[in-house]
């Protein structure tokens, strides 16, 4: 394909033999990231071993690959620039994207649907954890390969529960209660109120000060999907989203969420809950053990002594006997609709996608890995952490794949402070919502 018309050129290839083999030029965008160089990278390891796989069956064919690098600041301005490029006829074979942007790819036909490809290459793609399919799918086909994952939960403070009279029964039993069923969302609240009450917390529960997806998890709780299955639309459900938004403004009338959450800076909350002991829960992802909680904060960094004052649980579900939910945001790799060589991209993605390489990025990035394969690997289970959090990816929600998703959490956020701050209830934070995105979003649906 033609070459893109931003980032730099980086050369990261294997060179053919012209007298031996045909050369085969493949090319990846990938956004310019010091949080995850390995994205690319990986795909640029996958080219000997996709090449020592076409010489054992006999090919004469080598692949080349070349990495065009995007200096965007964000995974949303990367999606809008490549899609401007795909739109004047340019483009790589294979891009990195976050999840929530492979549809609007599908939709404008720059990508390609990959759901033969996986099926053909079973020993390349059968072990990626079944969950994690559906951050690629758009109207039920996968256009897309997971490259990473997360996960979000509630950690907590279990030397303020002690201090509350809760026992360690009562303590340990949290994350099985959560994942059971037993313990439900205003459950959470009212332990929350406890320790505030009776051990001196400050804060009951804090979230993210800022626009993201943590809080998202939440919305999820209630049944909010924000995508209806059948059109890949928007979707909001007003009688949801006053469910969602009820939990706030009763947690806020609790004193268990305070009124300034979202004016709150993030080191005053890290530190809050890390340091001062002042936070039973907090909303967030495992990557911040690694990156603020053991480094920055002291908190133990070894198994043993993490669990001994600290946990996680799963958001519980609103009502008992329920379902427990988490939230992910992969990145993925994506295959272009209009490459000239899609077997052997598709294929390289997948070499690109083992074990060891995948455990690389996710030891050296607080991310959690892709295939069920990976827990069984030595630094994987030495980063406790991930091996830990994995096990909350059978139970993950996603993101909408829909690019119109970021113009709508914003809108959802202003509600959210619109409910802390006491301006809003929670029915009408679900009105505030619908009007809001009714008038600035395109092809939503209202129920």
């Amino acid at each position: 394909m033609k070459k893109a018309v931003f980032g730099a050129l980086t050369a990261l290839a294997l060179m053919a033999n012209p007298a031996l083999a045909e050369t085969v030029k493949l090319e990846l965008w990938a956004r310019k990231d010091t949080s995850g160089p390995l994205r690319a990278e990986n795909v640029v390891k996958g080219v000997r071993r996709l090449n020592a796989a076409l010489k054992a069956e006999g090919t004469d064919k080598e692949v080349e690959l070349a990495v065009r690098e995007s200096p965007a600041p964000g995974f949303d301005d990367d999606a809008l620039q490549l899609l401007r490029v795909f739109g004047v006829g340019q483009g790589p074979d294979m891009f990195v994207a976050a999840h929530e942007w492979v549809c609007a790819f599908e939709k404008e036909g720059f990508a390609l649907k990959l759901d033969d490809y996986i099926a053909k290459y079973p020993k390349l793609f059968d072990k990626i954890i079944p969950a994690l399919w559906k951050s690629t799918e758009c109207k039920a086909h996968r256009y897309a390969i997971p490259q990473d994952a997360e996960a979000r939960m509630f950690f907590y403070n279990k030397k303020l529960l002690r201090k509350s009279g809760y026992d360690d029964a009562f303590i340990e039993a949290l994350p099985q209660r959560a994942m059971s069923g037993d313990l439900t969302m205003d459950g959470l609240l009212d332990i929350a109120r406890e320790v505030v009450g009776k051990g001196g917390a400050k804060y009951g529960i804090l979230h993210r000060p800022s626009i993201g997806p943590d809080y998202i998890m939440l919305f999820q709780s209630y049944g909010n999907s924000f995508v209806d299955p059948e059109t890949g639309k928007l979707l909001l459900e007003r009688d949801k989203l006053a469910s969602a938004y009820g939990w706030i403004e009763r947690g806020v009338k609790m004193g268990v969420i305070p009124a300034n959450n979202t004016s709150m800076e993030w080191d005053t909350i890290k530190a809050e809950f890390y340091k001062n002991n002042n936070v039973a829960f907090w909303m967030y992802g495992i990557w911040d053990l690694g990156s603020a909680a053991f480094p920055t904060f002291g908190v133990p960094s070894d198994e043993a002594s993490f669990f001994k004052d600290w946990g996680w649980i799963a958001a519980p579900p609103v009502e008992k006997g329920g379902k427990p939910s988490s939230l992910t945001h992969p990145v993925v790799y994506a295959v272009a609709a209009g490459t000239k060589n899609p077997d052997l991209a598709v294929r390289l993605l997948g070499y690109a996608s083992a074990e060891d390489l995948n455990t690389d990025h996710a030891v050296s990035t607080t991310h959690l890995g892709i295939r069920t394969d990976q827990i069984d690997d030595p630094r994987y289970q030495k980063a406790w952490t991930l091996a830990k959090a994995s096990q909350l990816l059978p139970i993950t929600k996603f993101l909408p794949n829909n690019s119109q998703f970021g113009d709508l959490n914003r809108i959802i956020y202003s509600a959210i402070q619109g409910v802390e701050s006491g301006k809003l209830t929670g029915q009408a934070a679900a009105d505030f919502v619908i009007a809001q995105a009714q008038s600035s979003l395109e092809d939503l649906i209202v129920k």
